[in-house]
């Protein structure tokens, strides 16, 4: 092996483990913002509020949270000038298909308590089954000054499981296929009322009294209420999401694979967030952090609400970056001399969109579900996804652009379209460009099991991602005026 080889490797493996930290921290929307948050404040980031009038500058770092589940970060070149600036903008998002606590959730069924759930995305429900699940999001309460406030919640030990029926209960067909109705099947047991009963704990779970009376099982929000220490009767409402016990690890003879919950799409929302918050590591051809001295604006958009459809106030499909970009543009222009009048218009063509998302790598057990010359694999660098009829962005402009900043750092990309006779996902790329009229590409990383309680990606791939996504933003001012007039 060669020096450049083990280097490589070594320094994949030291970024796939800081991104397990990020993944096993980040088992809710809120929790991948909280996270997020922590690291943009450590690299000198200062939070700002929407609610608040904004005091930017030039060499400023800046980021909000909208709702505590999206979370957009930005940077201010020294030489921003109104006249001649644009935004260089990375997007990803924060949520992957779950299970989610029901508003009522209390069930029972042969004396078992079990937790009433809705389906949340586009989820592959069958590998929820015979898993340690626990519960995580965000509680909203009453303190004792009757002021409401919330705070965030997740339970480390298993709580719930879904089990399988056994072989000898089912029948032919459905041993051949394993299809669980959504709205029967999908009950996760948490307590036995037999159990219950001979530990004399039926006190313990008595109705209790406040906003929620008997929506939930009173046990449940005991225990609840005992973590973040507020009486149970002033929670007033819970966004709950169900989440796996066991934490993301590195897995594979030679640890080359990254098996993991919600790698759609906190593997992006990681590397974007370290693309903005650069180390030698991140960026070696400079030593450590280097202050953005272009006329640009460097921007990491996190949103929630991807996985169904991006129509909600944080979500992709809301006014976040239209308002953010033409709130900071307008602030740092009144500092600007001789300003045009469509100087705001021309920042936006000036502009240019990375839309990050997970793509999908050639299964060897599946070999036939790929396009014949588009079978892009794990740990064979960054995938730039092409769908003509635009449930992806990508264009030949757009394409040449980020094949640029890959080639000028050797970082190798393939390109995926999904077969003819084969459904395409979609992203906030074309729901964010058309809004804004930026211009924008897709790019993933290849993955395994999209959409399954653990997926699975390639470890010298997050090398790959973060090199891709830091240069882009360095070098985006030299490639992009001619690309962008083509």
């Amino acid at each position: 092996m060669s020096k450049i080889e083990k280097s490589l490797q070594l320094i994949s493996k030291k970024l796939s483990q800081d991104f397990l930290s990020y993944v096993n921290k980040g088992v809710s929307p809120f929790h991948v913002v909280q996270t997020s948050k922590e690291r943009l404040v450590k690299h000198g980031f200062t939070q700002i509020s929407e609610n608040d009038n904004w005091n930017i500058n030039r060499g400023g770092k800046y980021f909000f949270i909208r709702s505590n589940s999206s979370l957009v970060a930005f940077t201010v070149g020294t030489n921003f000038d109104a006249n001649d600036t644009g935004f260089k903008i990375i997007g990803a998002h924060t949520d992957s298909p779950c299970l989610r606590l029901a508003p009522l959730s209390k069930l029972t069924s042969q004396e078992f308590r079990q937790a009433g759930v809705c389906t949340y995305g586009g989820g592959l429900w069958h590998t929820w089954f015979d898993r340690d699940l626990t519960l995580a999001g965000r509680i909203v309460y009453e303190d004792e000054n009757n002021q409401f406030k919330s705070d965030l919640f997740f339970h480390e030990g298993g709580l719930f499981k879904i089990p399988n029926l056994a072989i000898h209960l089912t029948t032919a067909d459905e041993r051949g296929k394993f299809t669980p109705n959504l709205e029967n099947h999908l009950k996760p047991i948490f307590s036995s009322e037999v159990y219950e009963q001979l530990v004399n704990m039926q006190s313990k779970n008595e109705n209790i009294e406040g906003y929620l009376k008997n929506n939930h099982y009173s046990g449940l929000l005991n225990l609840v209420a005992d973590q973040i220490k507020v009486p149970s009767k002033k929670i007033i409402d819970l966004d709950l999401y169900f989440t796996d016990v066991q934490p993301g690890t590195l897995i594979g003879l030679n640890q080359e694979f990254i098996s993991s919950p919600r790698l759609d799409n906190l593997f992006s929302s990681w590397a974007a967030l370290r693309a903005i918050t650069p180390t030698e590591v991140d960026t070696p051809e400079v030593e450590g952090e280097n202050q953005n001295n272009s006329k640009y604006i460097h921007m990491i958009c996190l949103y929630d609400h991807e996985e169904c459809g991006s129509q909600s106030f944080q979500g992709a499909g809301s006014n976040l970056l239209q308002q953010t970009t033409e709130r900071v543009w307008k602030i740092l222009a009144k500092d600007s001399n001789n300003v045009k009048s469509d100087s705001l218009n021309k920042a936006y063509l000036n502009s240019f969109l990375i839309s990050a998302d997970m793509a999908h790598s050639v299964h060897p057990n599946y070999c036939d579900r790929h396009k014949t010359n588009h079978q892009v694999k794990l740990n064979s660098g960054i995938v730039i996804k092409i769908n003509h009829n635009q449930r992806y962005t990508t264009d030949s402009v757009s394409s040449a652009l980020i094949k640029a900043v890959a080639n000028d750092i050797q970082v190798p990309y393939q390109e995926f379209a999904v077969k003819n006779d084969s459904p395409c996902g979609s992203t906030i790329g074309p729901i964010v460009s058309s809004q804004t009229g930026i211009k924008a590409v897709d790019i993933g990383v290849a993955s395994w099991g999209m959409h399954s309680i653990r997926e699975t990606c390639g470890v010298l791939d997050s090398y790959y991602y973060v090199q891709l996504m830091s240069h882009f933003f360095k070098s985006y001012d030299k490639i992009a005026p001619s690309l962008l007039k083509c």
